[in-house]
Order: structure tokens, then sequence, then C-alpha cells
């Protein structure tokens, strides 16, 4: 690091804080340091990186340095399956961040709570550097911050621009899992019911893996009759569950358990504690937020500040939970409470 100093004619501490890219070295300062960095061949050390981070952490605004933001923004009065899916996002980021050695603080975004550009100058006052975005209301969400002197990392897609480092539930595999799992209890007409919303929110990945089934299975005898429409009012649904006479009904929103009916068996997308006994797919959202704390701890450790130049998708698989309310063809349905 001196050699890079001499290099760049500047202070050891000013390398150090350059590599480290914090806001309060001039841009161009810090690109004479990169520069300087990359012609003497000089590379940090990772572990080195992690043992003065936490170094850092127990002097002076310790509190503050041990701390990761985790911001929310959908409103208090969201649906029950909503406010239950992001309970567990955070209880797993908070898991995670607590094995990391840190303390996970919520931020509001939005609505009654700050501003994209007030929240990222309070987190640089405060010298919180680390950030995990949650899932915000709308689908198609883009920031308009930079976001060069933080470590930051988004859940799910609905935030699309700019693009960060995320963690999701592997959707392909949870719906294909859904559909494999009805398949081998004997199912050979499952009715799909997926809102255009829900499906943009994933990137469309309900509907190209429901498309994809419907190819491989095009000479089985298995039929997989599909209602993508934003449209999901009792009349319209149970119209189109009269003309398609499904078996069993897999879908992504939770109002369509009651109007099944007894007449027919159902299976759910994302379950949450809401739905006790009902069959479908466990998205494991512990773990996906645990994972966007992972990405963010890689960052700070590696003191690699602002958004990525090839960002990072994990994906962590669902898991199948069998159900009373998806019994096998030729049994009583029951439906979740």
């Amino acid at each position: 690091m001196k050699h890079v100093a001499q290099a760049a004619g500047v202070s050891v501490m000013t390398v150090s804080l350059a590599l480290r890219h914090a806001p309060s070295i001039p841009v161009a300062t810090r690109a004479r340091v990169l520069a300087a960095a990359e012609k003497l061949g000089y590379r940090r050390n990772p572990l080195v990186s992690v043992l003065m981070a936490g170094l850092r952490g127990r002097g002076t605004g310790a509190r503050e340095a041990q701390v990761l933001a985790y911001v929310e923004s959908f409103p208090p009065g969201a649906s029950g399956q909503h406010v239950e899916s992001l309970r567990r996002f955070r209880e797993g980021s908070a898991l995670a961040a607590a094995r990391h050695g840190y303390r996970l603080e919520v931020f509001r975004l939005g609505g009654s709570g700050l501003s994209e550009v007030r929240l990222e100058r309070v987190l640089q006052a405060r010298g919180i550097r680390g950030v995990v975005f949650a899932p915000v209301p709308k689908a198609g969400t883009r920031f308009t911050q930079a976001w060069a002197g933080h470590a930051v990392a988004a859940l799910g897609f609905s935030i699309t621009a700019p693009a960060m480092h995320r963690s999701v539930n592997h959707q392909i595999h949870s719906i294909r899992l859904a559909l494999r799992s009805l398949l081998a209890l004997g199912y050979r007409r499952i009715g799909l019911v997926i809102s255009r919303a829900h499906n943009e929110r994933v990137e469309h990945r309900w509907l190209s893996s429901v498309l994809l089934t419907q190819h491989e299975h095009r000479a089985t005898g298995a039929v997989f009759p599909l209602r993508l429409d934003d449209d999901l009012r009792a009349a319209p649904v149970r119209a189109w569950m009269r003309r398609e006479a499904p078996e069993v009904v897999v879908t992504t929103e939770p109002q369509i358990a009651r109007l099944v009916g007894s007449s027919c068996h159902f299976a759910h997308l994302d379950l949450t504690a809401a739905a006790p006994g009902c069959a479908g797919i466990d998205q494991n959202g512990e773990r996906v937020g645990a994972a966007a704390v992972d990405l963010v701890v890689e960052q700070l450790h590696a003191n690699e500040f602002g958004l990525p130049q090839n960002p990072k998708t994990v994906l962590i698989e669902g898991r199948w939970v069998a159900g009373k309310t998806a019994p096998g063809p030729g049994h009583a349905g029951v439906k979740a409470h």
C-alpha cells in the first residue's frame, strides 16, 4: 500500500480509503489511486479486509459500522399474503445479519417514509454502508440513485434498475416442482390461475414455465388450462372453471382458494402460515432474505461499493408441501382456511 501511495502522490490513508471507495475521497483522486494500484499489481488481502472491518466496528461509531439497513416500502395496509412473505424475508435477513456480526435496522422508503435521495443521505451520514432492499409494491420500479458509497442487494425482481445483486426464489423450479408433484399424485387436468401483475413481478417466469410444461406433456394426455388475467373476480374465475373443468387449480393468488369450492382441489405457489394444511410450494423466504444479506456482507468484506458491473442472482429453491387441499384425484378436497 505504501508503494501505491508513493506512485499516486497521496498518503497511505488516502489509498486505504480510495480502495474502499470511501465517499470522502474525490473521484479524480480515487481514479489515480486505482490506476496506480492496477499498474503495480496491488491486490487487497480479503482476510485482512474482514479483520479490519471487524476492528473498525469496535471503535468510534461502532453502533453504525455494525448496522445493515433493511429497506421496506410496502404500505401498512398490504394484503395478508404480502405481509407474511415480507415478514419471512425480514426475519431471514435479521438472522443472517446476526450470524455475520451485524444488526439489521429497518428503514421505510416512500409513502410516509423517506425518499430514495433522503434515504441515501441518511445512511451515508450515519456511516451505514450495507443495504438490503426488500421487494417494492410496483413491478418494474426504477431507482434513481447510484448508491456509489454502499454495498447493496435486492430481494426479488420488482426493482429493475439500477442493476444490482439480488436473491430470489427459483420461480421456474417452484412452479415446475408443483406441476410435477401434482402429476405424480395422478392429476391430469391441472388449471393455473395467475395474475399478469404477479407474473410480471417474477419477470414472466410463471408463464414461461407453464408453456414449457405444456410443450413437454403435449403427447401424454395431461393438459394445463391457463387463466393469465388481472381480472380475478368471482364470476369470471368460476366461468373459466366451468369451461375448463380442472381437477386441481394452482395459483399465486390467495383469494382463489375461496372461489374453488369443494368441487376442485387447490395448491398455492407461495405458502404462508395464513393457509394451514394447504398443498403447494414453500418458497423458503427466510433463506431468500439471508442470501441477500450474504451478498451485501460479501461486498463489505471485499471493500466493493457501488453498483456491480456484473450483477449476480442467487436462486433459492422452494420445496413441495403435501396438503389436504390436493390429496389426489378421487379424494374429497378440503379447502384451506
